[in-house]
């Protein structure tokens, strides 16, 4: 008899230490599945904000570029510089929900993703076409720095 008690209670022992490793085990899968969809949310942050500055930076280069070939009598083509007027405010505009997502999903990012959007709001009422292109040129810089600080914190050994 007693060595029946002694199977049961083995038995049962058994199967409470394999239920709680399999519960452990599914705890530890479900955590890094967040993390990694928290990780690609994050991801997806910069990436929608890399976007929107590359779209503003190109539309803001262009209307610039056609306000430099105005003449004293007007504007050289006011249609299509009305067109590109549109363009950079809309552009400009899609600049504000990436930016917030991103500075409330990575605020360690907030220094070179502002840095990123302000130099490339610089390019506005830019002189001569030399300093349009000195601009433009900082503007990807720092839009690249902002996309290599992202690229450094979110890579998957970094967590």
């Amino acid at each position: 008899m007693w060595s029946s008690i002694v199977a049961v209670v083995g038995t049962l022992a058994g199967v409470l230490t394999a239920g709680l490793l399999q519960q452990r085990a599914a705890r530890t899968a479900r955590a890094e599945d967040r993390a990694d969809a928290r990780r690609q949310e994050k991801l997806a942050a910069v990436t929608d904000l890399a976007a929107a500055l590359d779209a503003h930076r190109s539309a803001m280069f262009h209307r610039e570029r056609l306000a430099m070939t105005d003449t004293p009598d007007g504007p050289a083509d006011p249609e299509a510089r009305l067109a590109a007027q549109t363009t950079s405010h809309d552009t400009r505009a899609a600049i504000t929900a990436p930016l917030v997502r991103l500075l409330v999903l990575v605020p360690e990012l907030a220094a070179p993703a502002q840095g990123a959007a302000e130099a490339t709001y610089a390019l506005r009422n830019a002189g001569t076409t030399p300093e349009l292109n000195a601009l433009r040129r900082a503007a990807k810089a720092a839009s690249l720095a902002f996309v290599t600080s992202a690229a450094a914190l979110l890579t998957p050994d970094h967590r």
